[in-house]
């Protein structure tokens, strides 16, 4: 049986952005069982194709867009798609997901995968029509923001086109920029200023073709079997009234808000910017992703000119609210705006905005050299000021856009506060108040990072102590080898809530017909693409020295709160978490585990 009758296209869409030239491979046959899709195939592309030690920002780094087996299908939340590459922010692995409509086209035009290299002399559009693909000029798009662009491009390709595209950030290869699919991003990372590096404004993509599952019986069966589980949960329900802001009361009643650049973990206007009170006043409109029986996207009400925003999600609230000491939901709806209308990562950004409003108030960068903004906790007007410079990427937004562990580059006694790990802002759990997410953090492959298989339920669902080290390893080893099977199968998160990895495995091996024979099984697929990541980033030249945290959180007490006088003790965690992946006491994946996994050395 072949791929395309395992929900497999079995095509790789190669695009030489240099000579112009494309081409399509099929996928790697042997491959497929062992990392599925999706996360997972984006990393063995990277592993064995990228160049070890490349400039991010230079032709030769891959940009590897990816969609996964149940992508297009009527599993729930099946449009989601990713992105692989070398980060510009981090110079390690980075992978970046997204929803909206994007992805099940790119699988209705026949591929399972999106490869680009080089650059083109001029600004690109990258036009993929089914098996007609072309490049095409888009010197009179360069230069628009995202809504101009997709304005542009719906009158040029009227139809049922879906684009994805990037902003001036992304094409003055800033480290904040992300691509967007409308008002949803593959946000961080910097992916799009890799995209802008070779010189690609926009990829259009539209596609008729069938996804064919291996077992439709079966397949039928696992299905209302996963329906079934995001209907009767608890969590899933909440996401629909409330959206992603519904978990923002009780992160801050456990104290792990982070409150005025991590100084501290509870806001004391959190009320205001509750995913209650943004439904009671703000939102008027529910929007779902493709396939999304969840629907926890919200629109705001029109600002004075009519737009509807998408949002805020909850990350975004907390960076661009509580982070900076803002209470005000209109500020943070305008924030987002100025982030989602220009490309920028709105976590990376507002993590920018709390730094820069602590480094003025201790007196280590002055008003001169913010182009005459003073940042201080909880300026609506500084925040909005510093925004808009980065999205325009003006005055000193052309190195507030480079992120954080730039500017702490910049100015070394920020180094302390400066709130990243290798590189990549701190989303929205305070390390000092969640050890297990804590850990998830310092290791994460592409710097610190929520959605890697940090185990947040020790905050919201009591199914472990926050405040303690002991089996947050093993946690954490779980959850990640979890996440990375939802992000290989492209399947969003949230139906995760419900859902368990029995439902997800049923409804792959239904799809695919992989002999995985036991959930056992199938996790292991899991913990073989959390490790070929991983070997990635030591070919880069990243081991433990490299999974760190901030000073504030292994060395300065918390202030305040149930962590109150909490520090992170990573070291023993470290350990513990290298020894149960196998790797080495340097967090080098050991030859004899690669080998156990199925996976090769390469360089």
């Amino acid at each position: 049986m072949t791929l395309r009758e395992r929900a497999y296209c079995d095509q790789i869409l190669r695009v030489d952005l240099s000579s112009g030239t494309t081409s399509v491979t099929p996928l790697p046959a042997e491959a497929m069982p062992l990392v599925l899709g999706g996360k997972g195939l984006g990393a063995w592309l990277l592993y064995h194709e990228g160049t070890p030690g490349v400039d991010p920002l230079s032709p030769e780094n891959l940009l590897i867009f990816h969609i996964g087996p149940l992508t297009g299908t009527t599993a729930p939340t099946a449009g989601r798609f990713g992105c692989t590459t070398i980060s510009p922010a981090t110079k390690t692995y980075s992978d970046a997901y997204c929803g909206g409509y994007w992805g099940q086209l790119l699988k209705y035009a026949g591929y399972d995968a999106l490869v680009l290299n080089g650059a083109a002399v001029e600004p690109t559009l990258l036009v993929i029509d089914n098996e007609q693909v072309e490049l095409r000029p888009a010197g009179h798009l360069w230069g628009l923001n995202i809504t101009q662009t997709d304005k542009k491009l719906k009158e040029e390709y009227p139809g049922d086109w879906q684009v994805l595209t990037i902003g001036p950030p992304g094409e003055k290869m800033r480290s904040l920029a992300g691509i967007f699919n409308e008002s949803r991003a593959l946000a961080r990372g910097g992916v799009g200023a890799v995209m802008g590096s070779k010189n690609l404004k926009a990829i259009l993509v539209r596609g008729d073709g069938l996804v064919k599952v291996h077992d439709p019986q079966r397949y039928q069966r696992a299905l209302q079997l996963a329906f079934r589980a995001v209907r009767m949960s608890s969590e899933t329900t909440l996401l629909t009234q409330e959206g992603t802001v519904n978990i923002l009361d009780i992160i801050n009643v456990m104290g792990a808000l982070p409150t005025r650049n991590f100084q501290t973990g509870q806001f004391d206007q959190a009320d205001n910017v509750s995913g209650y009170a943004f439904r009671k006043h703000e939102w008027v409109k529910d929007y779902a992703c493709f396939g999304c029986p969840i629907a926890c996207g919200k629109y705001t009400r029109p600002l004075e000119d009519g737009t509807f925003i998408e949002g805020p999600e909850y990350e975004t609230t907390f960076a661009m609210g509580p982070n900076c000491a803002i209470g005000e939901r209109e500020a943070i709806i305008r924030l987002n705006w100025w982030c989602d209308e220009y490309g920028l990562d709105t976590i990376s950004a507002g993590g920018v905005v709390g730094l820069m409003m602590e480094m003025f108030e201790r007196g280590l960068i002055k008003s001169s050299e913010l182009d005459g903004i003073q940042p201080r906790f909880g300026d609506v007007g500084a925040a909005l000021a510093l925004v808009e410079k980065m999205a325009r990427v003006e005055g000193c937004g052309e190195w507030l856009a480079q992120g954080v562990a730039s500017i702490a580059g910049r100015f070394p006694e920020a180094e302390p506060f400066a709130m990243h790990v290798k590189g990549l802002e701190m989303p929205a759990y305070h390390p000092n108040a969640a050890k297990g997410t804590a850990l998830a953090y310092a290791v994460s492959e592409r710097g610190a990072c929520h959605l890697r298989g940090a185990p947040l339920g020790e905050l919201f669902s009591g199914s472990a102590d926050p405040l303690s080290i002991e089996g947050k390893p093993q946690l954490f080893r779980d959850h990640q080898a979890d996440k990375a099977l939802w992000d290989s199968a492209c399947l969003c998160y949230f139906p995760g809530y419900g859902m368990s990895l029995k439902e997800l495995w049923q409804l792959v091996s239904a799809a695919t017909g992989f002999d995985y024979p036991a959930v056992v099984d199938f996790e292991l697929v899991g913990e073989r693409i959390s490790t070929l990541a991983r070997a990635i980033n030591v070919r880069e030249g990243f081991q433990r020295a490299a999974d760190t945290l901030p000073d504030r959180n292994l060395s300065q007490p918390m202030v305040g709160g149930p962590a109150d006088g909490h520090v992170v003790e990573l070291a023993p965690m470290l350990d513990e978490y290298y020894r149960l992946m196998g790797w080495d006491a340097d967090g080098v994946p050991t030859p004899e585990r690669m080998q156990a996994l199925q996976l090769t050395n390469r360089g």
